[in-house]
């Protein structure tokens, strides 16, 4: 299983050698299934046992074994967080995660197929679909419960029911 860019390290917090770790999400539900942090820096990766870890801002604090002074945390400071992608994998009656629809095709219910999910963003309200178009146009799609009436994850395929005019909006909003 690969790994995935989740964030990078902000700062040294305190003076223990803890440091803020930013998650680019903001969405920090899942750390604590980590038992380790995987560091980059200068494109050199390195692992290092997580002792104590807590949600802080956009992001959260950690205590790594080995550091024990904010010298240390400041070696590391712009490194990249990476973690396994199996992170991501929501088991059944748990909340799913965005990057599991990466690549589904979406199809509504009256227009046919609509494109490919290809990445994901936000209005500050609700989770935005960004998804391309086979003639590469691009849309922003709101990810709301009102809207898909099925995901099949085998097939890789998700049928939403768009309401009128939400397509037309997205291409007022580029010109």
């Amino acid at each position: 299983m690969g790994q995935k860019l989740v964030g990078k390290v902000m700062d040294a917090h305190g003076i223990r050698g803890d440091i803020y770790c930013l998650i680019f999400s903001g969405d920090v539900s899942w750390c604590d299934q980590l038992n380790e942090l995987q560091l980059h820096l200068n494109g050199k990766p390195h692992a290092f046992e997580i002792q104590k870890l807590k949600p802080f801002k956009r992001g959260f604090i950690a205590t790594l074994k080995g550091f024990t002074d904010r010298n240390r945390a400041e070696e590391f400071k712009g490194a990249e967080l990476w973690v396994d992608e199996g992170v991501f994998k929501s088991e059944d009656g748990e909340a799913m995660f965005l990057s599991e629809l990466l690549n589904f095709e979406l199809t509504d219910k009256q227009l046919g197929l609509i494109g490919r999910i290809e990445d994901f963003s936000s209005n500050g309200i609700q989770d935005l679909l960004v998804v391309k178009s086979k003639n590469a146009e691009v849309f922003e799609i709101p990810f709301v419960k009102e809207f898909v009436l099925d995901i099949d994850f085998e097939s890789k395929k998700m049928m939403v029911d768009l309401p009128e005019g939400l397509l037309e909006i997205n291409k007022e909003n580029e010109s």
